[in-house]
């Protein structure tokens, strides 16, 4: 538009925007710097400054100037469990200086700012505060034009800053109590066997030990395959006796199975879980495709080098007793295990994404160890049987997965920097395990089996955006929608979450057969 044109000046929708935002400045700031320098002051250096990972009681700075005006906020914010709020107020703020040496000298866990807008481009402030990594609430001066904030809000994440924008005291009272409560990594500890973040299915080299315990507070060890090959010698036999017999009494049927073969993860087993609790550990993995295909039939037998006996079974018990145990020295998915067991506080499905139905929105989910206490650890077992590995001899659980159980799935994407977050509901299914993997084959060849023991069928929303968003090649399911509770957990690791538009789970497909067929 434009005004009196005898005066020569034109008002387009930049010249609009750029006054009002200036205006609005002006109303609430009288002791501003002048309009003619916002753009004029240079950002102070970005310096770095570092957080405890969540856990323990958080310390929160507030940096405001008119504390007159925030006696709820501070009183409601100090009632806040296991979070120290300090308020620090400055009259005037006119520098970004100024702000990144307050937030210097408390070295805080988490910022919430209030200030007023200094005379600068949202990108100046960014720049400024950069090297922050610690959460940082922004709280606009002027809820009526959050233009600003909502820039340098979106210009620090650009930067790596964990910024969130708080529309109103409320929002940031809620935001607060988020970033308050402990991370449910905080303080874990993980064992993974195999080499450092270079599994043979799955590698991680743009991961090391401190950006995962940055990002979530678990710290991560790797060790030797080969140091459980020498700790096994060691196990008691009785004890992997006790657990072979236990195998036996609770399946409803073994096939392809011999005692040795049981008797060998049951060794795995008693191993593992020694070493879980000599160590405290959360979790425990093994590069098991190192080794897992090691043998071979060969007149009839089976000849068996693996390195160590397949962990299948053992892992599939670990779970069931709240361990997270994802197969194949996936580190991404050791961290997706544990966040989703925590929250959910149930054994987790960790598993392939196999195959997909576009029409139906179904995806297939396949692995060869499952839970048995996928309901709850205090819920009745699934129904089960122990079968051989691909045909090739070991031993894994093959279980009957409720028709119509309301699931989540998903998994942090590998940098870390996403958490893919997708509920479903298992559908009817024909199970497809006994599939050869090569059609007419003879000999050796003849015996090897094409599928995973288990098998999921899940109908979910999107399943086409679900694909172009799919995390890894591995997920990780549990019984119940967590979407949630998951979004706060990702708040406090920086995390976004990536999900279909409609959070609830779809319903059971009545066209499908009727019952699974084993």
């Amino acid at each position: 538009m434009r005004n009196n044109e005898n005066e020569g000046t034109r008002v387009d929708r930049r010249s609009f925007l750029k006054q009002t935002t200036i205006a609005g400045m002006a109303a609430a700031l009288p002791n501003a710097l002048p309009a003619s320098n916002l753009l004029a002051q240079t950002a102070a250096s970005a310096v770095k400054i570092s957080a405890k990972p969540s856990g323990g009681t958080r310390k929160m700075l507030f940096l405001n100037n008119v504390p007159q005006q925030f006696g709820k906020l501070i009183e409601s914010v100090q009632a806040i469990p296991n979070l120290d709020l300090i308020p620090v107020t400055a009259s005037k703020f006119k520098t970004t200086q100024e702000i990144v040496s307050a937030i210097q000298s408390q070295s805080p866990d988490i910022v919430l700012m209030r200030i007023p807008r200094i005379g600068m481009a949202p990108s100046v402030m960014a720049d400024a505060l950069e090297g922050l990594e610690m959460p940082v609430v922004v709280l606009p001066e002027n809820l009526g034009l959050i233009m600003g904030e909502a820039d340098m809000v979106a210009q620090m994440r650009t930067k790596g800053v964990n910024a969130m924008l708080a529309t109103d005291e409320a929002k940031a009272i809620e935001l607060s109590r988020i970033l308050a409560a402990p991370g449910v990594l905080a303080g874990k500890k993980a064992i993974i066997y195999g080499r450092p973040f270079d599994s043979t299915s799955v590698t991680a080299h743009n991961l090391n030990s401190d950006i995962i315990y940055k990002r979530t507070g678990i710290r991560i060890e790797y060790r030797p395959i080969e140091d459980l090959k020498t700790q096994l010698e060691g196990v008691s036999v009785a004890s992997a006796q006790k657990e072979l017999e236990r195998w036996k009494k609770e399946a409803y049927r073994v096939d392809d199975v011999t005692d040795k073969a049981l008797l060998d993860t049951c060794r795995v087993y008693v191993l593992l879980r020694s070493i879980i609790e000599k160590e405290a550990l959360s979790g425990i993995s093994i590069d098991c495709l190192n080794f897992s295909f090691n043998a071979r039939w060969k007149d009839g037998a089976l000849s068996d080098n693996r390195m160590i006996p397949l962990p299948c079974l053992a892992f599939t018990r670990l779970r069931d007793e709240g361990y997270a145990a994802p197969c194949e020295a996936d580190v991404v998915g050791m961290l997706s295990s544990m966040v989703l067991q925590e929250i959910s506080q149930k054994p987790s499905y960790f598993c392939n994404v196999s195959e997909i139905n576009s029409q139906k929105s179904h995806v297939i989910l396949r692995h060869c160890v499952a839970p048995l206490k996928l309901l709850g650890r205090d819920k009745p077992a699934l129904k089960y049987r122990i079968r051989d590995y691909h045909g090739m001899g070991g031993a894994t659980p093959e279980v009957q997965f409720p028709v119509g159980l309301e699931i989540t799935m998903g998994g942090f994407t590998k940098d870390l920097k996403n958490f893919v977050v997708w509920p479903g509901r298992i559908q009817p299914t024909v199970m497809d395990t006994k599939t050869p993997s090569f059609a007419n084959a003879t000999g050796d060849a003849a015996k090897m089996l094409k599928y995973c023991s288990n098998r999921a069928e899940v109908k979910i929303k999107e399943v086409d955006r679900f694909m172009q968003n799919i995390a890894e090649i591995h997920h990780t399911m549990v019984a119940g929608n967590y979407a949630s509770a998951l979004r706060d957990e990702m708040i406090r690791a920086n995390a976004n979450i990536v999900g279909p538009m409609d959070a609830s789970a779809p319903a059971v497909n009545a066209a499908a057969p009727a019952k699974s067929k084993t």
